[in-house]
């Protein structure tokens, strides 16, 4: 029998490729041809991509052991911008897969590869944080492929997505009707299921529930990195829960599973911190050995943090704070951690009042510390309420130091202040063969490997002209120091440069006359004389020290008492005082404060009088020195105080009425009541603004001569409040009419923008300068068609004002897709190079909107409206 010849099996081959290219056939060679190519051809490739992309982004990912870590590593927002690239590849290759090979036939998907195709694109949009477009990928696949294998992984990402959104009802109902399924396909994850249920627990605080969900996905978690990292958020569970035994054996579980050395570091460093009983000494032996491990050198602050933590559960507190402050020092590229430490040791000197080194930790602790931490504002606080007190110490310290001086005698003095040279040159030298050390190292070192001039990857830049390796250097000084002012000395702790006495900020000599002598040679700290320059010699200086002091005696009682609620510091700051000082300005304030913290202490029972310590021994001797004070009448009538304040909140409501009846134009009646005011309540605190509303009600009816005479009556009446500076400001507007000059032309306001709604386009209003129009034009587009290849962008320049052109990207769906768009193209680094960080005007408009602003060339207007009702929106 012969064989076929090639020119009949050609021919014949070519007709069968025809035939099973037609995707309306519902024929055994049609399906297997689709599937095959659609699997293949376009979907895996896809599909590798996006799990390659993920893998990359997962494993750069760097978790936050602070907080409970995610049980799905989703990506932040710039990792999503930096996947988005591969994740548009992954979208457009299943795109064409579905449109060349999808077979819908009789209502029914016969190519079994189209939901896979789907389901990709979904995870991508997912993984975007494209949540929106996700969602509704998610269902779609749901709803139109039932009885196919993604059916049920659909609704599973359907949840996740969900969840991300945080419409928690809608992913809680997703998951149960999965649950309620009578039989899930062969391949679902079902681990996957129980920690979707788990994350969803956590989002919404119930942690009980997430540990039994977690518990099961961990029972039947196939994959060996998803044991480890759900192993130890369950164990970091079990901490917050109080279960300690648990943490200690689930921390402990993970160190055998072989964890990254993160995870594992850390799983080591929370057993020590779970610890809450028993004996810490293999804990602590387990720490030793860890310190003597040179791999663990960047994290040796963490260790000696954990060592202190397990000191101040076995009451060694001194201890404790000397393994803090090693901890700060060992500190090497942790920024967070050395913050953590900084601020245990702020809170524990803070506990003991003391509040000089509390202050110092407290403001090293703000330069480290995150403005999301939820201790970020206290801290704040703190570091400036301290700073305060601490300012207000430094002045006693200093005027007592020059008094103490003031009463050496000439020839102690003198050698005292030889002994300060000395010490200060001592200093100085140090520092100076210090920089020269640095010097020779760097000399005998020279840091030409990467980004020096003429290496690869330096473009031949010098390193101040070299942006990579400065944004280097700038992340590297910020792990180790924080964030920094750019001042001169700031690793000093005394910038003043006196050796003698720390110097008030307020009082603090001129730099420029300190720094040198006379002579511009040598530096003042040299000469001695610069020295005795604020000593109080004579009773004038000596007096007005004693003013500084008292005053900042009076200041740090009341810190105490007022912002710190430190009643003891309080107590004694005043009656030093008292003692000191006898009749001070701030004397009669002083028994007055003692006599309300006395009060207070009385007031709430359990206390005892001990040596005349009490309310009535201050308010007789207030009664005695000031009868006819305001402390006298208050001491007379302890209620006064709640009394008057009582009283402010009714004048500001009458207050309040009043000028709504002013806008309301019931003029003649404002009138009326503010004479009864001013006549009548002469104690009244919001007596100028009851001048200056009667004169503009005058105005209001348009009395020029009465409203010039109520103008000046408040100008003179209340001078220096803000009614006596508006009052100026409104004569002065007169004189400019009585002189005939016209006021300034009312400044346009521009057209009346509609709220953001509908189609929206994003605009860009670059300068001439900014180089030919169709090289930017060329750049937008290839940066639309490596972030957006999916969503069609039209990119058209026109001429905007003679100097100006504006380039228009549309049409953008909604306002959400529009600035998703805006906010790509502003932080992108590398593509858009030159022009979205010149500072050109950049923005998103309604397609509504769009006309008013073209017409108006309103650029100003509308960005105040853009800041207003987009980004402020958001």
């Amino acid at each position: 029998m012969r064989r076929p010849s090639a020119s009949l099996l050609l021919p014949a081959a070519a007709i069968l490729l025809v035939v099973a290219c037609s995707t309306n056939k519902d024929a055994f060679l049609n399906r297997t041809f689709h599937r095959l190519v659609a699997r293949d051809n376009g979907w895996f490739n896809a599909n590798e991509k996006l799990n390659e992309t993920v893998a990359a982004m997962q494993k750069a990912h760097v978790d936050d052991y602070d907080q409970v870590l995610p049980i799905f590593v989703n990506g932040t927002e710039a990792e999503a911008r930096t996947m988005t690239p591969d994740l548009e590849t992954c979208i457009e290759k299943c795109s064409t897969v579905i449109d060349r090979h999808a077979m819908e036939i009789g209502g029914k998907e016969r190519n079994t590869w189209i939901d896979d195709a789907w389901f990709v694109i979904g995870k991508s949009n997912f993984y975007k944080r494209n949540y929106f477009d996700a969602l509704r990928t998610f269902d779609y696949i749901s709803r139109r492929y039932k009885g196919q294998d993604k059916q049920m992984e659909a609704r599973l990402w359907l949840a996740r997505t969900a969840i991300e959104l945080e419409q928690y009802a809608k992913a809680q109902t997703t998951l149960d009707e999965i649950k309620n399924q009578k039989q899930l396909p062969k391949h679902f994850p079902a681990d996957q299921l129980s920690a979707v249920q788990a994350d969803l627990d956590l989002r919404r605080g119930k942690v009980d529930e997430a540990i039994v969900s977690l518990e099961h996905a961990l029972s039947i978690a196939s994959q060996k990195k998803e044991r480890i990292r759900w192993t130890f958020i369950l164990a970091q569970l079990y901490q917050m829960k109080g279960l300690q035994d648990k943490a200690i054996a689930a921390y402990n579980k993970v160190t055998r599973m072989g964890p990254p050395y993160e995870m594992g570091f850390h799983a080591q460093i929370f057993q020590a911190l779970a610890l809450s009983h028993g004996n810490s000494k293999a804990i602590r032996q387990k720490l030793a050995r860890m310190l003597r491990d040179e791999k663990n050198k960047d994290h040796y602050d963490m260790i000696h943090y954990a060592l202190a933590e397990l000191d101040l559960r076995e009451n060694q507190r001194d201890h404790a704070i000397a393994e803090l402050k090693l901890s700060t020092r060992t500190s090497t590229v942790d920024t967070r951690q050395k913050g953590k430490s900084f601020l245990k040791l702020a809170d524990l000197f803070f506990d003991d009042k003391k509040y000089p080194p509390a202050q110092q930790y407290y403001d090293s602790t703000r330069t480290l510390l995150a403005e999301d931490n939820p201790r970020f504002a206290e801290v704040t606080t703190r570091a400036e309420v301290l700073g305060d007190l601490v300012e207000q110490l430094s002045i006693i310290a200093r005027e007592d130091s020059l008094q103490a001086f003031a009463k050496l005698d000439p020839e102690e003095r003198e050698k005292r202040i030889r002994k300060l040279i000395r010490e200060r040159e001592q200093q100085e030298a140090e520092q100076k063969q210090a920089a020269e050390d640095a010097r020779q190292v760097l000399a005998s070192t020279p840091l030409t490997p990467a980004g020096a001039p003429g290496t690869p990857g330096s473009g031949g830049a010098w390193y101040f002209y070299n942006p990579a390796q400065l944004s280097r250097g700038l992340a590297d000084f910020r792990k180790k120091w924080g964030n920094r002012p750019n001042d001169d000395d700031w690793r000093r702790a005394d910038k003043s440069g006196t050796a003698l006495v720390d110097v008030a900020p307020e009082e603090a000599p001129d730099t420029a006359a300190t720094a040198k002598g006379t002579d511009g040679n040598e530096p003042a700290w040299k000469k001695p004389e610069s020295y005795l320059k604020d000593i109080p010699t004579d009773q004038a200086a000596l007096d007005s020290s004693n003013t500084r002091i008292c005053k900042a005696m009076y200041l740090a009682g009341m810190i105490y008492k007022e912002k710190l609620k430190d009643v003891d510091n309080a107590i004694e700051s005043f009656q030093v005082l008292n003692d000191r000082f006898d009749d001070c300005r701030y004397t009669p304030e002083a028994y007055y404060q003692l006599y309300r913290i006395y009060l207070a202490k009385e007031q709430a029972g359990n206390f005892m009088d001990f040596g005349g310590a009490s309310s009535q021994h201050y308010a007789d001797i207030i009664m005695e020195r000031w009868p006819g004070s305001e402390f006298a009448r208050l001491v007379q009538n302890p209620g006064q105080l709640q009394a008057d304040e009582a009283a402010r909140i009714a004048e500001d409501k009458a207050y309040q009425d009043l000028y709504q009846q002013y806008k309301d134009g019931a003029y003649r009646g404002v009138i009326a009541t503010c004479d009864a005011v001013l006549g009548d309540q002469p104690r009244n605190h919001l007596l100028p603004k009851y001048g200056l509303l009667k004169a503009m009600a005058i105005g209001s009816l348009r009395l020029t001569g009465p409203f010039r005479d109520a103008l000046v009556n408040v100008r003179d009446r209340w001078p220096g409040t803000d009614e006596a500076r508006a009052a100026m400001a409104l004569l002065a507007n007169l004189d400019q009419k009585a002189t005939g000059q016209a006021p300034p032309p009312p400044k346009d306001e521009g057209p009346a923008y509609a709220l953001p709604s509908g189609e929206h386009y994003v605009v860009l209003i670059v300068p001439d300068s900014a180089g030919p129009i169709a090289r930017i034009t060329a750049a937008i587009s290839d940066f639309n068609n490596r972030y957006f290849r999916n969503q069609p962008i039209e990119v058209k320049a026109t001429v905007w004002n003679p100097g100006n052109q504006m380039i228009t990207m549309r049409t953008f769906a909604d306002r959400q897709k529009a600035l998703a768009y805006f906010d790509q193209f502003r932080t992108n680094k590398g593509d858009l190079a030159g022009i979205n960080d010149g500072g050109f005007p950049f923005f998103a408009i309604s397609s509504a909107n769009y006309p008013l602003f073209y017409k108006a060339k309103d650029t100003e207007g509308y960005a105040n409206f853009f800041d207003a009702h987009y980004l402020k929106a958001q």
